[in-house]
């Protein structure tokens, strides 16, 4: 249970960057690249023990969910 709630709070910190900069949608176009890069920046943050790997992977599926849902709402650029 902590480990999900580890990582909702880390998935919530890299949201709460990517709305701060103001470039959400930006993020969200880049679709894996965004996600890749994350997931391996949570991974070097979170290396060495086992739940903190599974922290930095629950963290980078609930990123993965919020930028899919900001492509979903998102105006098409033309």
């Amino acid at each position: 249970m902590e480990i999900l709630l580890l990582g909702g709070l880390s998935a919530a910190a890299f949201i709460i960057i990517m709305v701060k900069t103001g470039k959400v949608f930006s993020f969200a176009r880049f679709g894996w690249q965004t996600d890749v890069v994350i997931s391996v920046i949570l991974a070097a943050i979170f290396f060495g023990t086992f739940s903190g790997m599974i922290v930095a992977l629950i963290a980078g599926i609930f990123i993965s969910g919020f930028l899919f849902l900001v492509k979903l709402i998102s105006p098409p650029k033309k």
